[in-house]
């Protein structure tokens, strides 16, 4: 009896699952491991620094389950084919699980870039042996950060606050973002004046020009002050005021224009080279209004549903096929003028490009036009397929035409300027504009024309308007632009880059207000406790540097255990980590996170303490919210604080029921009312300044009686987690949208009617029977079954339905949370 041939393939994602069946008949066993099935123990430091860096690997709780059905299915398996992800991360698990699973079967390594029929069948003729080399890589990667984040870490606990960590890429992530906030610190603001006069020919639409220059002096603008001080940095240059703006303005009416020069310049517009990982972050942050995180995870699910190649990659390069695909579509769709003669290839700028050797674009020989998908993708899975196609299709082609014409005018003395531009032929621009969503009305936006005009012709300056500027630092970034940034100094892989922008919000070393990412003072501390005694962990150039190494350990040419030998115990020429973990540290420069300057000839420090930051002046302390941008504090706000702490307690009036005074105070945790031993805290988004004695004495009067429902009375109050009421045994929190002291007795009986699973605020219904909460512990998504927590990088104006239906889908992969329950002792 002849037997079956069964081979057993091993993938990452258990939804590739279904996608790969659609291709593979019978006799194929498709499993998932469900990421990394081991990782270094987690009880130390789990690396044997002494004995050559072997690691003590174990495998994940999670996992366990996931190893032992592997197992079972392999026992019946003739054949293994591991089809982990084809980049360092996939390389090492498919290690891990051969180093676990033992298989005593032919193994082949099987790489696809992405999920369409053509692709696996290629990948199944075309197998490869184990890479070492990309095995070692992520290694070395594993083990840096692993030693980094251990005992760097430590070092933060003791001398500068528990609980705080330090990164081999986090690090120089916040650093970043700290020495421009030091930037905007240092920035004076400078005011300058500009006039704009509108001019116009006989019988000719008026036009916009701006004075440029006043005798051989150019009238100062932007660009003539130090981005980094402020202060004017270009000689010849006049700055105009309001006063000599607006008594020039006046005096130009009575000139006598000529047109001095005209000058018509030719220009093209190349296209942008395909996506990568990081440039499809920042698109998707720009255009999509995602975080990077979001972008990362609607494009594993595009790829591992076959409509996208690989997302994680640092490689502009085009395959033919894919070449061919756009050459047809472009055809098919805008023309043969829109393509260029041949095709364009495309170098990459990052020093090393090779992490899966193709670009982002739509899967298969022939691309699925965005309309064709309407119905089968998700709304944010449309919005980034529809761009990367976009994107795709521009790359490869003609390029933009333009025209662009500069005219000046003058009366002899003064000069104004206006800059026209015509799109000639719109080429790649038809299809994509980089920023915008819809390129025909971009391109509108593009064009500036100019009417008919020639040299020496008269024209009319009929009005002049002023306009007052100032002078501003350097834009703090946001997390599109410090991607762009790590990309550009070679920091971090691109795969790497959505978990550093959660992880830095996350642990409180960055705020993320209206878009811009702001270090706070903790992540001051941070920094400059690394730049004190670990200068070479936040250098930048130090640290793209390892990418280099890193990247050079994956080409085979540096031996992984030599390279950690030196980063750890050092070299001839330089310290190693060990040593520097060995020094003195100063634990009172090393809290102390800067010194304001104030009014009075002295000074306040700022630092970190055990309970968070405060301000010290003349031995007096006040706590400081991390909120506060770190460039913005100033004396007044430190003199302001310090003033309210000596002047104490504020009296707000007599609570009758005790006849004892109500005082409104700041404590550690803010501000609070007291009367006695009895204290409450003000409602949630309350300030000092919103309390009246009316509102002091509703609160300090708490918990009160509204009314009665069911023949008991209810009850008002605020509590460690927010404003409720009680009835009985019944307690409902109070939704955001009701004031806790204004509350009424039916407001109150409705909440109570309500089903208490049901009685969280919700914040938005997002459709088909998914909700956004406000709970206990935070915002949450759910479906009526399951609660997905909202990651705290995500805003809640970011969570769509299909934003929601991933976190609950990913909740639901987990499975239940286990908890730890410790034992009644007897």
């Amino acid at each position: 009896m002849e037997t079956k041939n069964t081979k057993l393939v091993i993938v990452e994602s258990p939804s590739k699952i279904k996608t790969l069946k659609k291709f593979l008949g019978e006799g194929y066993e498709i499993e998932a491991s469900v990421g990394h099935i081991r990782d270094l123990a987690k009880k130390d430091l789990g690396i044997d620094v002494d004995n050559n860096f072997k690691p003590t690997y174990v495998v994940q709780s999670d996992s366990k389950k996931v190893v032992s059905h592997l197992k079972s299915v392999l026992k019946s398996a003739d054949e293994l084919y591991l089809a982990t992800d084809p980049d360092r991360e996939g390389e090492a698990i498919a290690w891990h699980l051969i180093d676990l699973l033992k298989p005593k079967i032919p193994i082949k390594r099987l790489v696809f870039n992405e999920i369409t029929k053509t692709a696996i069948l290629d990948a199944f003729n075309n197998t490869r042996d184990m890479d070492m080399s990309l095995v070692s890589a992520q290694e070395a990667r594993r083990f840096l950060d692993r030693i980094y984040g251990f005992k760097v870490s430590e070092t933060l606990w003791f001398n500068v606050k528990g609980g705080l960590s330090a990164g081999r890429v986090q690090s120089p992530a916040v650093k970043i973002l700290v020495d421009r906030e030091r930037e905007r610190a240092k920035f004076k603001q400078s005011e300058y004046w500009s006039i704009t006069g509108n001019f116009n020919a006989e019988k000719e639409n008026p036009f916009l020009a701006k004075l440029t220059f006043i005798g051989d002096d150019r009238v100062a603008t932007g660009n003539a002050f130090d981005k980094t001080t402020g202060e004017l940095n270009k000689k010849n240059t006049v700055v105009l005021n309001q006063e000599s703006a607006e008594t020039l303005s006046a005096s130009l009416l009575t000139k006598k224009w000529t047109i001095k020069s005209l000058e018509k310049k030719p220009a093209k517009q190349h296209p942008y080279a395909p996506f990568i990982t990081s440039t499809l972050q920042q698109e998707g942050i720009r255009k999509l209004r995602m975080s990077s995180q979001l972008v990362m995870r609607t494009a594993q699910s595009l790829y591992e549903n076959g409509f996208i190649t690989y997302m994680r990659t640092d490689s502009v390069n085009l395959s033919n096929e894919a070449i061919v695909a756009s050459r047809k579509e472009i055809t098919e769709l805008y023309g043969e003028k829109f393509m260029p003669s041949s095709p364009r290839i495309y170098k990459s700028k990052a020093k090393n490009a090779q992490e899966a050797h193709e670009a982002i674009r739509p899967a298969g020989s022939t691309f699925k036009h965005p309309d064709a998908l309407k119905t089968k993708l998700s709304d944010n899975e449309w919005k980034l397929y529809n761009l990367i196609w976009k994107r795709t299709l521009a790359s490869q082609m003609s390029s933009a035409q333009l025209e662009k014409t500069t005219v000046t005018i003058s009366d002899g003395t003064h000069i104004f300027e206006a800059k026209g531009k015509v799109i000639v032929f719109p080429g790649f621009l038809k299809v994509y504009v980089e920023g915008s969503d819809d390129p025909n009305s971009q391109l509108d936006n593009m064009e500036s024309i100019l009417p008919p005009l020639s040299n020496g012709q008269s024209v009319n300056g009929s009005e002049f308007n002023t306009k007052q500027h100032f002078t501003k630092p350097a834009p703090r970034y946001t997390e599109a632009s410090l991607v762009k940034e790590m990309e550009a100094l070679g920091i971090g892989r691109p795969s790497t880059y959505a978990s550093i922008m959660k992880r830095i919000q996350d642990k409180g070393y960055v705020n993320w207000v209206k878009g811009t990412l702001i270090p706070t003072f903790t992540g001051y501390a941070v920094v400059q406790f690394l730049e004190t005694y670990f200068v070479d962990l936040v250098n930048l150039q130090y640290t793209s540097d390892m990418e280099d190494s890193l990247d050079d350990i994956s080409l085979g040419k540096v031996d992984y255990i030599e390279y950690l030998n030196n980063f750890y115990f050092g070299t001839d020429k330089h310290d190693g980590l060990s040593k520097k973990l060995e020094q003195e540290f100063d634990k009172n420069i090393s809290r102390l996170i800067m010194t304001v300057n104030c009014d009075d000839g002295k000074s306040s420090e700022i630092r970190i303490g055990r309970y968070g930051i405060y301000a010290d002046k003349d031995g007096t302390r006040i706590t400081l919210d991390d909120a506060i941008p770190p460039s913005e504090i100033m004396n007044g706000a430190i003199k302001e604080l310090i003033e309210k702490k000596e002047a104490g307690p504020i009296e707000m009036g007599t609570f009758e029921d005790a006849g004892e005074p109500v005082l409104l105070k700041n404590g550690r945790f803010g501000p609070y009312v007291q009367s006695g031993k009895k204290m409450k805290s003000l409602l949630p988004g309350m300030t000092e300044k919103d309390v009246t004695p009316e509102i002091a004495m509703a609160l300090i009067a708490l918990p009160s009686n509204i009314g009665t429902w069911e023949n008991q009375d209810i009850t008002k109050d605020i509590g460690k987690f927010g404003p409720y009421i009680r009835c009985g045994k019944e307690t409902r929190s109070i939704p955001s949208e009701i004031n806790l002291l204004e509350i009424s007795e039916d407001q109150a009986i409705n909440l109570l009617k309500a089903d208490k699973k049901k009685a969280t605020s919700v914040l938005k219904e997002l459709g088909k029977g998914i909700q956004l909460k406000d709970g206990r512990y935070g915002a949450y998504v759910t479906d009526g079954k399951i609660n997905a927590t909202l990651p705290k990088a995500l805003s809640h104006e970011e969570v769509t339905l299909d934003v929601a239906k991933q976190l609950i889908e990913e909740k639901k992969a987990k499975g239940p949370s286990k908890r730890k329950f410790k034992k009644r002792k007897k």
